[in-house]
């Protein structure tokens, strides 16, 4: 699929489902990954090639003012890359060419997409959980058959407020492709569609998976009967594993409740099968491969093993802990409790995959140029010192008052600066003499202006201007009492994400 005319597909919203969000993003993600070890048999490719069904849904999309991938070429083998994933219970009538998702190609039974982001340098990729009772904006074509919507109101309706997984009810794969791209801006470029008949079959081919859980659990509604801790799972328990939702702490029968442990459950089949033990393992690998390809639907443009090799490849460099999963930041829907809405923080998240950027937050700090600080020869204990607030802020002065008592500074004074003293940052002054006790106080404050001021007799003073800092530790302090934390927090500098590689248990 070309990154001028992306694609994708929806997926299936009866609640039963949700158990199998995890196998969809397993197999789409590491099928590729196996794929380029079983290349070499021409036999394989041909076996597993037919196993593949496709589906164009390109007419069902239309329009060219959807958002297109930049940089991508036509094989994917380069460039970002947007995946969306999807689950089904049942894809007999996509396999006879006809519709298992309702209407033209309509809803059926998922209840949890994915969308799957590789970095254009294929150094990463990022899974994000889209939860499903989600409130976004929904094209007409999320209008269910018993909606109460008369034809004329479904045409003239560009979109409205409704649950996400009502598009993919009410209109199938091509109505939740607009669902994502009109909500993220985020173009799909290929959609992948599994189902789960297979699903036991690929967790045994790869000799079983592990889990691990806080405590015991013997789940009646699930069959989910494991001890606390690590556990090895047969196809047949890692379905009860992912199915549980009453009776596994932490989850307390909510679906958002259990999506961290299915995202452990995926981080442990991307380890399983990126280990040696799977990839040197011909036997083991065309089996995983054999059922999970039987279990795979996606557009024309991947529905052939020799694309997906090329995609395998290009992402062969990729480690466990080089794969990010996230779930999109949400909040409570005050109308319904039932339902939630994505937190303003979404929008970072989307952010960085529009652009293939690193997710919100986990940017490397820049490397700090080495200083040469001179040694500190005055104690804490040994200076008084007055702090006035010309920021305009109301309560700095008393806040780095209290931050310099709490390492010996003694701070008689807390006031704001005289009128129109307000300088760039902070300004040290000091008494003639006093230089070295200054240079204790400046190093509370990086960046300081430390200036003499023959006038002033006993204290060092300490102005606080547009910019200044909040105090730092000085190396010399006295006592063990922490700083308190004066940052603001910002809720979208930070996007929770677990690693591919993480332990299984965190």
């Amino acid at each position: 699929m070309t990154s001028s005319h992306p694609r994708s597909a929806g997926r299936h919203v009866r609640r039963r489902s949700t158990a199998h969000r995890v196998v969809a993003t397993g197999a789409a993600v590491v099928v590729g990954v196996g794929v380029v070890g079983a290349a070499a048999g021409a036999a394989v490719v041909a076996h597993l090639d037919g196993n593949i069904t496709s589906v164009d849904v390109d007419a069902e999309l239309g329009g060219s003012d959807r958002p297109t991938t930049d940089g991508s070429s036509g094989d994917g083998s380069t460039g970002p890359l947007n995946i969306l994933v999807m689950g089904s219970d049942d894809r007999s009538e996509l396999r006879e060419g006809g519709n298992a998702f309702g209407g033209d190609i309509g809803g059926g039974g998922s209840d949890t997409t994915l969308l799957v982001h590789l970095a254009g340098d294929r150094q990463s990729a990022t899974a994000v959980s889209i939860p499903r009772d989600s409130m976004v904006q929904v094209p007409a074509c999320g209008y269910g058959e018993d909606d109460d919507v008369s034809a004329a109101e479904r045409a003239s309706d560009d979109t409205h407020l409704a649950m996400f997984n009502s598009a993919l009810a009410g209109g199938g794969p091509a109505c939740a492709i607009q669902t994502v791209e009109i909500n993220t801006r985020v173009p799909i470029d290929h959609f992948a569609v599994v189902d789960f008949d297979g699903f036991q079959d690929m967790v045994d081919a790869l000799g079983g998976v592990e889990v691990c859980l806080p405590e015991a659990v013997d789940d009646p509604k699930s069959h989910l009967d494991l001890p606390a801790g690590t556990s090895r799972v047969s196809g047949e328990q890692a379905l009860a594993y992912v199915r549980a939702r009453y009776n596994v702490p932490g989850t307390e029968g909510s679906d958002i409740g259990r999506i961290g442990r299915q995202q452990q459950f995926l981080s442990s089949v991307v380890q399983e099968v990126t280990s040696a033990g799977v990839l040197l393992r011909p036997d083991r690998l065309v089996r995983f491969l054999d059922a999970a390809t039987q279990s795979l639907t996606t557009d024309p443009d991947l529905a052939s093993v020799p694309r997906l090799t090329r995609l395998a490849q290009s992402v062969s460099g990729m480690r466990p802990d080089d794969v990010s999963f996230v779930t999109v930041p949400f909040e409570a829907y005050e109308p319904d409790p039932n339902r939630l809405q994505w937190a303003p923080e979404a929008e970072a998240l989307w952010e960085s995959i529009r652009t293939d950027s690193p997710l919100p937050g986990s940017e490397p700090e820049p490397a700090e140029t080495a200083q040469v600080t001179p040694a500190l020869t005055v104690s804490p204990g040994d200076i008084s010192v007055e702090v006035y607030n010309g920021t305009g802020e109301s309560g700095r002065a008393s806040e780095a008052q209290a931050d310099l008592q709490v390492q010996g500074f003694t701070v008689p004074v807390a006031g704001n600066a005289a009128a129109g003293d307000a300088p760039d940052g902070v300004r040290v002054t000091y008494p003639t003499g006093s230089q070295a006790a200054a240079e204790t106080v400046a190093a509370a404050f990086p960046g300081a202006n430390v200036v003499e001021d023959p006038s002033l007799t006993g204290s060092v003073v300490v102005t606080l201007g547009a910019g200044a800092p909040d105090v730092a530790e000085v190396p010399n302090r006295l006592g063990e009492e922490p700083l308190p934390d004066r940052s603001e927090p910002d809720p979208a500098s930070t996007i929770e994400a677990r690693s591919g590689a993480d332990d299984i248990c965190s």
